[in-house]
């Protein structure tokens, strides 16, 4: 990851540093873990973020991918105010940029893993101990590069496990409430900053299990997590759920699958044909109950398009609407 390391300059620059007297409370075992919040012109939620996961690390890293100057300046003066890191890139990477981003800094300071968390993400009390002991016990014959709770509400595949301090090897997992092996990390080239947002996590995973790495749940750490905007709906029997994403963000979601899929078929059949499933479904339930549908059916279709091109990166498209 020579790339991203001589990167970091041109990217950004720290804003303040430091963990203002949290290294006092956190847990034993869990001093090598630091944890990585992306933002992106964040709401007042990113102090939830911050305050809920302090003092269960060492060190916070607050990755800005080129919010307004608005957001920038209430992040910066948060940080300051509870002791993280802030870098302010003056582009936005992308999710994928901004965990190699965090990483590499991880790395120079010392640090063994690093906590993944959106910037409305609120880590539970406990939980990364609760991680770490999981990896320590883990007894499987390869080492885990990625350490997971079971994530309600998140997982498509439907292979969730509900019994307490039941570690697991999984497929893969979400990254907000993950620690990742910095060593794993370096093993297998960090993040794929190609797919820029979404399948970010997935591709990691399979990428680390394709080198001999193993993903672990550890069931009797629990993280609630909701994509999007999720809302309820009413059809026959049946209350379907749908997250109402952005026409933007569904031409991601779509890209990267159609990308995703193309690269990792042979290599798990299973998921890439469970996860087109959900998928179907997932499109036919925003046709049936989402606003701003065209748009939304627009930007999937162009993702189908792009995805199936290779193309890559972020987008310079700024909306899917026909003319």
């Amino acid at each position: 990851m020579k790339k991203t390391q001589d990167g970091l300059g041109s990217h950004g620059q720290p804003a303040c540093a430091g963990v203002s007297g949290c290294q006092e409370t956190v847990a034993r075992g869990t001093r090598s873990v630091a944890a990585c919040i992306v933002s992106y012109n964040p709401g007042p939620e990113v102090r939830l973020a911050l305050c809920s996961v302090l003092s269960q690390v060492s060190t916070v890293f607050v990755i800005d991918n080129a919010s307004s100057r608005k957001s920038e300046v209430a992040l910066s003066e948060l940080c300051s105010e509870l002791g993280a890191v802030l870098i302010v890139n003056k582009d936005n990477i992308g999710v994928a940029g901004a965990y190699n981003q965090a990483a590499s800094m991880a790395i120079s300071q010392g640090y063994e893993w690093m906590l993944l968390l959106d910037q409305d993400s609120v880590a539970p009390v406990g939980l990364v101990q609760q991680l770490m002991r999981g990896a320590n016990r883990w007894g499987g014959r390869r080492l885990p590069a990625v350490v997971c709770p079971l994530s309600i509400g998140s997982n498509p595949s439907g292979h969730q496990c509900a019994v307490p301090d039941a570690d697991m090897a999984v497929q893969t997992c979400m990254n907000a409430g993950s620690i990742v092996k910095l060593a794993a990390w370096e093993a297998v080239g960090g993040y794929d900053e190609s797919f820029f947002v979404d399948y970010v996590d997935h591709e990691f995973c399979f990428r680390c299990r394709q080198h001999s790495w193993e993903v672990v749940q550890v069931c009797g750490a629990v993280m609630v997590h909701s994509p999007g905007s999720p809302t309820r709906h009413r059809f026959l029997w049946k209350r379907p759920i749908t997250s109402n994403h952005s026409a933007l963000r569904r031409y991601y979601i779509t890209r990267n699958q159609i990308l995703f899929y193309r690269k990792y078929w042979r290599f798990d059949t299973g998921w890439v044909l469970r996860d087109g499933y959900h998928a179907v479904k997932e499109i036919l339930a925003l046709v049936m109950f989402e606003s701003g549908r065209r748009e939304k059916l627009n930007a999937i279709g162009v993702g189908v398009v792009d995805g199936c091109r290779g193309v890559t990166g972020k987008t310079e498209r700024t909306h899917f609407v026909r003319r």
